[in-house]
Formats: structure tokens, sequence, C-alpha cells
């Protein structure tokens, strides 16, 4: 029973990890991935950038440019974008 849920925990560590990398790569592409019209890059600066994937122009929600975004409000500004879009 303990063996088990070390088991299930470590899977749950590593599936944590996956998301995490994916979201961190601005939601990579796969089979989901292509009902998204938004992606989500790191600059050198360590700001984040929301742009439309085809043209790679940043994103605006109400005017406002999706450049110069720290982590939180880049996912938050992402998932807003591309739930509006889907």
């Amino acid at each position: 029973m303990l063996l088990q849920r070390i088991q299930s925990f470590s899977r749950r560590q590593d599936h944590d990890a996956e998301i995490s990398a994916w979201e961190d790569a601005g939601k990579a592409p796969g089979a989901a991935a292509s009902l998204f019209q938004y992606g989500r890059r790191i600059e050198i600066n360590g700001s984040w950038t929301i742009y439309h994937v085809f043209t790679g122009i940043p994103a605006e929600i109400d005017g406002w440019t999706m450049v110069g975004l720290n982590r939180s409000h880049a996912k938050r500004a992402l998932d807003i974008l591309n739930t509006r879009h889907v």
C-alpha cells in the first residue's frame, strides 16, 4: 500500500513537471494546441509576451498590449485569450 502511494505521488510529480514545462513553452504545439490562436514566450529580459501564433504580433486586450508581463499575468492573459477564441 505504501509503495503504491509513493508511486502514485511520483507519477503526479512527473505529470505536474510536464504540465509546467508545457506552460513555460507557451503551450507547445500538439493536437489540442492547434485550437489555440495565442502563445506565450519569455523575452531576454525575463518578461513574458503573449502573441498571435500565426502572425507573431503581440496580442491586445482592451487596448493593452501583452508585452512586459510577469509569468502569472502572462498565464492568466493567455488562458483568457485562448478561451475567448476557441
